[in-house]
């Protein structure tokens, strides 16, 4: 007999959900989608009118009234851990938005209650799963973790901190905890660990005295003097680069560039061998090199952020129903919020942060996210 439907239930309807898990959702034959709610009016209306759910403008009256057996939370970060204790206390498995919550401390309540009640807490760190940059997971992964000697991950974007609005624009830690979350995430999912130091340097890059995390340079040193390199520069006035990365291993450099690229050109490797190349990706390519030889690996399709979803909440729902570990777990979640806690501390202290040393624990996980880096 076929597994009886999950009964799903939302809350938040902003861009998550009516953009990414709505439409991935409506794919699936075994789901249910049960409910949806948000405090918008508009958005519970075009809910209701799309997708043709419930809605609610109350959170406990969603839960008790639709009986849900999987949250995904959308909501605003600093709503995330209550709304995921309250979740998981009505019997529900959770999917969160990332940032996963507002802290280290917060991550490990939330842990705790999943497990006091046996339920499951997975992310939607959707990159991972996104076809170009799962193919160099994928290749690197073939190699051994311990194979990856270096990896570099860059965010070139024309996004000042004094224009961001909303709940991002209300952060002082930024840059990291927003879109830096994914680059952070997709590093520790190469290495397949956390690094045993970071050091990191940020600036307004303005020339103020205001501290603004519009440039950050993270270095992230993992077990066996294996490095990794994050840069993010948010004032980019060139061809932006939301999310390009490069894994080097001990055969080859694998490499993921996001975003639309048509490209032919024509000239010299190093000035002595010539060649001819056309590269399309309507969102972006991930291709292997070995010296000047190049292989494609992967193109992303259309709406790579639905389909990466639509992908992680597969094997996301499979791992609930069997009681299997998600493929980005609470765990996960918090592994990221630790290291870019160490990020923020390098940067206001000016030191290397230790995560291997005991005595730092406690300063990582009660640094939140808004609180300032510097004086």
């Amino acid at each position: 007999m076929p597994s009886p439907s999950l009964r799903v239930a939302l809350v938040g309807l902003g861009f998550a959900a009516s953009q990414m898990h709505l439409p991935a959702l409506a794919t699936f034959p075994d789901v249910l989608v049960v409910g949806a709610c948000d405090l918008d009016s508009t958005r519970r209306a075009n809910a209701a009118r799309q997708w043709n759910i419930a809605t609610f403008d109350d959170f406990e009256k969603m839960l008790a009234t639709t009986g849900p057996d999987v949250v995904v939370i959308a909501t605003p970060p600093h709503f995330h851990a209550e709304q995921c204790r309250r979740s998981l206390a009505a019997g529900a498995h959770v999917i969160c938005e990332k940032p996963f919550v507002s802290s280290v401390e917060d991550a490990d309540r939330v842990i705790d209650a999943a497990n006091q009640v046996g339920r499951q807490v997975a992310l939607n760190h959707e990159f991972r799963e996104m076809p170009i940059f799962r193919a160099v997971l994928n290749a690197a992964s073939a190699t051994g973790s311990a194979d990856v000697r270096f990896a570099q991950v860059v965010q070139l974007i024309d996004l000042p901190p004094s224009e961001e609005s909303g709940w991002r624009g209300q952060l002082v830690h930024r840059g990291l905890y927003e879109a830096g979350v994914h680059l952070v995430d997709y590093v520790l999912a190469v290495f397949g660990e956390l690094p045993v130091a970071v050091s990191a340097t940020m600036a307004s890059g303005t020339g103020g005295s205001a501290y603004h995390d519009a440039v950050s340079l993270v270095t992230l040193e993992f077990p066996g003097g294996r490095l990794a390199q994050l840069t993010q520069y948010r004032l980019a006035k060139g061809e932006p680069q939301y999310f390009e990365a490069r894994v080097e291993t001990s055969r080859e450099s694998l490499r993921a560039s996001f975003g639309g690229r048509a490209r032919l050109s024509l000239g010299l490797y190093r000035t002595s061998r010539p060649h001819l190349r056309f590269e399309f990706g309507i969102s972006g390519l991930a291709w292997r090199e070995c010296g000047g030889r190049r292989l494609y690996l992967a193109r992303n399709p259309r709406q790579p952020r639905e389909v990466a979803t639509r992908e992680l909440l597969t094997k996301t729902l499979r791992a609930f129903r069997e009681g299997t570990s998600p493929p980005a777990s609470a765990e996960d979640g918090r592994d990221v919020l630790k290291v870019i806690a160490a990020c923020y501390h390098s940067a206001s202290t000016g030191s290397r942060v230790r995560l291997d040393l005991p005595d730092n624990e406690g300063v990582l996980v009660n640094l939140p996210m808004g609180t300032p880096a510097s004086p």
